[in-house]
């Protein structure tokens, strides 16, 4: 008798899902801190306020087998925080 069960899902699609998710949390985070450190006007802050609260409900809805979605994150995301660990 076979008790190996196979995964729902790989390891690459494991590690891929995991950047997608810290992509999210750092894009929020460069938010929280231009909300918090660089004063913005209050357009500015409802715009950030909204973002935040669009990647918190992207992040939940996320799921690994979400192979699109996760590389568009991993791209676009992953491009917005580059730029703003190189500033």
């Amino acid at each position: 008798m076979n008790d190996h069960i196979a995964p729902a899902y790989t390891q690459d699609e494991a590690i891929a899902y995991e950047c997608a998710c810290e992509c999210i949390t750092h894009l929020s985070a460069i938010y929280t801190a231009e909300l918090y450190h660089d004063k913005p006007s209050p357009e500015r802050r409802a715009a950030l306020e909204l973002e935040q609260s669009r990647l918190h409900e992207e992040r939940r809805t996320l799921r690994v087998k979400d192979h699109d979605k996760i590389a568009r994150i991993r791209s676009e995301y992953g491009a917005l925080c580059r730029a703003d660990l190189a500033a």
